[in-house]
C-alpha cells in the first residue's frame, strides 16, 4: 500500500512495546487467523520458518514444536523479548518486514500472522519477503482487508471529522500487490461482541492495534463522548458491541 502519509514504523513499533506484556490475553482474532494460516500450511515441507512478525511468538513456537527452525522476526524489541524469554523460537531478528535482511532463497517457509497491514507498501512487503523464499517454499499470510473495524469509522462520523482507523487494502489490491506470483487467497468477515465500548477499546489497545497514522485528534476519550458513540455503535439485539475484521488469508509461491 502506497499512501500520501508514511507509517511511521517507530510510533508502530512502541503501541506494540505497550501491548507486549499483555498481547496474548487480548489476541483472540490473532489466534483464530493464525490457526487457520497454520492449517493451510500443514503439507509444506521444509525445515526453517520466518515468522515474520512474530509478537510474541506464540506461533514461532507452534512452529518449533513441529521440530522446525524457527526465525522469529518482529519490528518491535519488547516483542521479540517476550518470545525470547518464552523461548519460543530459535533465533530473533528485530527487522522491518518491507526490508528484510536475509540470505535470498535461505527460507521454506515463510509465515506472517496479521502483520502486512502494518507496511507501507504491500507489493515491496511480499517481493521482500518472497526473495528469501526457495524455489520450492511459499509465504504464508494473512492480512485485513477494507471492512475491517467499519464500527469504530462509522461509529465516529458521527463526532468528528478524525480518522481514528487505518485504511485497508481491497481484497483486490491485495491480490494485485502479489502479481507475478501464484496465489491464493479465501476470505472471511469475523466479528467479535464485547459487553461494553471501554472492554472493545482495551482489546484494540491490548494488541497495539490503537495505532492511527498521520494526525490525530487530540485530548482523551470523555464520558459524554463515550455516550455518544454508546447510542450510535452497531449493537446486537442484546446490546452486545460489534466489532469486525475482514481476514484476507492466502499462499504465494514462486509457481
Amino acid at each position: 500500500m502506497v499512501s500520501s502519509i508514511k507509517t511511521d514504523k517507530q510510533q508502530i513499533a512502541q503501541c506494540f512495546s505497550k501491548a507486549a506484556s499483555h498481547y496474548d490475553h487480548h489476541a483472540s482474532i490473532q489466534r483464530y487467523s493464525g490457526d487457520k494460516l497454520m492449517y493451510l500450511a500443514r503439507h509444506q515441507a521444509g525445515d526453517r520458518v520466518l515468522d515474520a512478525g512474530c509478537g510474541t511468538g506464540y506461533f514461532s513456537q507452534k512452529w518449533r514444536q513441529q521440530g522446525r527452525f524457527v526465525i522469529a522476526l518482529d519490528l518491535s524489541h519488547a516483542m521479540l523479548q517476550v518470545a525470547r524469554q518464552q523461548q519460543r523460537a530459535n533465533c530473533y531478528l528485530q527487522s522491518d518486514i518491507e526490508h528484510c535482511a536475509l540470505t535470498p532463497h535461505s527460507i521454506d517457509i515463510v509465515f506472517s500472522n496479521l502483520a502486512m497491514q502494518w507496511c507501507d507498501d504491500l507489493t515491496i512487503a511480499v517481493n521482500s519477503l518472497m526473495s528469501v523464499v526457495n524455489p520450492q517454499g511459499a509465504l504464508y499470510f494473512s492480512t485485513l482487508a477494507t471492512s475491517t473495524l467499519q464500527e469504530v469509522r462509522d461509529a465516529w462520523q458521527f463526532l468528528d471529522n478524525h480518522q481514528h482507523v487505518n485504511p485497508f487494502l481491497s481484497y483486490q489490491q491485495i491480490e494485485q500487490a502479489c502479481s507475478g506470483f501464484q496465489y491464493q487467497f479465501v476470505t472471511e468477515k469475523v466479528t467479535e461482541q464485547y459487553a461494553s465500548l471501554p472492554e472493545l477499546f482495551t482489546s484494540l489497545k491490548g494488541v497495539g492495534a490503537n495505532f492511527v497514522q498521520g494526525e490525530r485528534p487530540k485530548g482523551l476519550m470523555t464520558r459524554q463522548k463515550l455516550r455518544q458513540l454508546e447510542q450510535v455503535w452497531r449493537k446486537t439485539d442484546s446490546g452486545k458491541y460489534l466489532l469486525t475484521y475482514e481476514l484476507v488469508i492466502g499462499k504465494i509461491s514462486h509457481g
